[in-house]
């Protein structure tokens, strides 16, 4: 594991988020299994890092329809969705997008980037 996935994941395990925090990471997830998400895949396994983290959580409870497809989808050595389960993930990401605003996913993005310290720079040099 990368340190910036490991250091994600720790993060994550003990970072106070916001309710509106927890549900981009969601949603994020869920654009990232879909396959929609214009992220490199340096940037898509430190953001399912900290997804992960967030599902370890004793603390948080992400039980909800979304999360439950999430976790039912995802193989967890890789970041994109078991094949069985392409056609639901789509169909959710579509129905849960219309309700998405650029502006809460950009912020989301923005303070985990911030908190991790992931930069452009310091991704290259571990590519």
């Amino acid at each position: 594991m990368s340190d910036f996935f490991k250091k994600a994941y720790d993060w994550a395990l003990t970072h106070e988020f916001e309710p509106i925090e927890i549900e981009y990471a969601s949603k994020l997830a869920l654009k990232m299994l879909d396959d929609s998400c214009r992220m490199n895949e340096h940037d898509r396994e430190v953001f399912f890092n900290v997804y992960d983290a967030l599902c370890d959580r004793s603390d948080l409870v992400l039980d909800d329809d979304v999360n439950q497809l999430i976790q039912k989808a995802r193989d967890r050595n890789t970041i994109f969705s078991k094949p069985e389960f392409a056609q639901e993930i789509h169909h959710c990401r579509i129905r849960v997008i219309e309700k998405m605003l650029k502006v809460h996913m950009k912020a989301y993005k923005k303070m985990v980037r911030k908190n991790i310290g992931l930069t452009l720079q310091n991704i290259s040099s571990t590519l």
